[in-house]
């Protein structure tokens, strides 16, 4: 069987992890381990509940830590854990369905080992009970393009799956800035590795802030949206962490157009340009209006 590290970063999760280390280690079909990286969590159940679930389970191995961030902490959990076949990113509250790492597993298995590799699958968007909620977000399954792919992520952190190739290239640079782990995972596989997806949900999402529907989850994402917009630098421009940490990889082509993103801020007809680029977007209009808005205002 193939050996599997899940990576986990935990943050005042107390006893919601439990449920999750549950549906880990009930995988069937392969060799699961998970390694944990407690980003200094402040509650006083998370180190006891941690420690307890190791006194019991010696696949279990956690770092406590000091706390940088889940988006950097997460990149420091996939750096430092152990050696494996695979890996996979793990929430602290969700619950995985037994067979998630093993289908993940059965389609990677399908392609060039040699290449870095990326899985991702669609998921249940729950309540805490695991009722499914009436309306399903919709899921991207891959960028438009590479220049899309620098604009929003499209797989979501808890789904991820990603051969050993692709994690050494993940964690060959860190961003500069707090980059969810997830949209530069996402981007490192797109640029230089494959990327495949399953419409079929593998995992339950829960909702714990308690919303009858998910058009609870909407409204707050486009409220999360427009208060990200206010502030500076709204979407992540990762243009130049691609340039130091992968230029070798990077196609003149590739490397040209990441040259303007990286330094549009004080050129306006870089700014024009991108704004212009019909394959500079997002998967919506609304996302794409804001983000051409964004460089307008050199919030990019």
């Amino acid at each position: 069987m193939k050996k599997v590290m899940v990576v986990m970063s935990t943050y005042n999760g107390g006893e919601r992890i439990v449920k999750q280390l549950d549906s880990i280690f009930s995988q069937e079909g392969v060799d699961v381990e998970c390694f944990v990286r407690d980003d200094g969590s402040k509650d006083k159940n998370t180190h006891t509940v941690l420690t307890k679930y190791m006194q019991h389970e010696d696949r279990l191995k956690v770092e406590f830590a000091e706390n940088v961030g889940w988006q950097r902490s997460f990149l420091l959990a996939l750096s430092k854990a152990p050696k494996a076949d695979y890996y996979a990113f793990s929430d602290q509250d969700d619950v995985w369905m037994n067979d998630k790492l093993s289908k993940s597993i059965s389609e990677l298995e399908k392609h060039n080992s040699e290449k870095a590799l990326l899985f991702h699958c669609n998921r249940i968007s729950c309540t805490p009970a695991l009722k499914a909620l009436p309306i399903q977000a919709p899921k991207v399954p891959c960028p438009l393009n590479k220049k899309n792919a620098l604009t929003q992520e499209y797989a979501q952190g808890c789904s991820i799956v990603i051969n050993n190739v692709a994690r050494d290239l993940v964690c060959r640079h860190f961003p500069s800035k707090d980059v969810p782990h997830d949209f530069w995972t996402g981007l490192i596989c797109y640029y230089f590795g494959e990327v495949y997806y399953s419409p079929e949900p593998l995992f339950y999402h829960i909702n714990h802030g308690g919303n009858a529907s998910t058009a609870g989850h909407i409204k707050e994402s486009r409220q999360r949206r427009l208060k990200s917009f206010l502030r500076e630098n709204s979407y992540p421009n990762v243009a130049n962490d691609l340039i130091n940490g992968y230029s070798d990889l990077l196609s003149t082509n590739d490397r040209n157009f990441l040259q303007i993103v990286a330094t549009n801020k004080d050129n306006f007809v870089k700014k024009l340009r991108l704004v212009l680029d019909p394959d500079f977007k997002r998967v919506n209009w609304q996302g794409t209006l804001l983000l051409k808005l964004s460089v307008l205002l050199g919030k990019y």
